[in-house]
């Protein structure tokens, strides 16, 4: 029985989360901070922080809030992901210039909450750029978006992706 509880405790601090960089799903900023690496629904609320607060994208360039020089290359992954997994909602929530996809985007990109109207404006009206074609990827999209944020005066001075 000794040896099967030193196993577990031994693969326990040997697994990935023990060299974890502090928090979980959500990301680092504040939500890392209060709800840390808990897995499970409380991810949400460290999630639903980090959009709030707009701290994220602060902490990814500066380096704090549990945030460091990988967090920026996380970052860029997580928005990869998030559009691969939903880039048909996000296309039909782009044509319409509003949803809650195009909104949590429009956060992941490191855009306040007081211009994400801004943002779904600017993909309703560059909808043709940003899906060029039917064959369109993931990460052209996510590219073509962030080509049209850095041309928009207001999101490229606000957003921080």
């Amino acid at each position: 029985m000794k040896k099967y509880i030193l196993a577990v405790i031994g693969a326990m601090l040997f697994s990935s989360s023990a060299f974890a960089a502090g928090y979980g799903d959500a990301g680092c900023g504040l939500g890392s901070l209060l709800f840390g690496e808990t897995p499970g629904p409380v991810q949400i609320l460290a999630a639903t922080t980090n959009g709030t607060s707009f701290n994220q994208a602060f902490g990814i360039t500066s380096g704090t809030s549990n945030c460091d020089a990988k967090g920026i290359v996380l970052a860029e992954r997580q928005q990869e992901e998030f559009v691969a997994n939903n880039f048909s909602g996000l296309a039909k929530e782009m044509a319409a210039g509003e949803g809650e996809h195009v909104t949590t985007l429009a956060g992941m990109l490191g855009c306040p909450t007081g211009h994400q109207s801004r943002f779904n404006t600017m993909s309703r009206k560059n909808y043709s750029t940003i899906f060029a074609s039917d064959a369109t990827t993931p990460a052209e999209m996510l590219g073509a978006v962030k080509t049209v944020m850095e041309n928009d005066l207001e999101l490229s001075a606000v957003c921080v992706n």
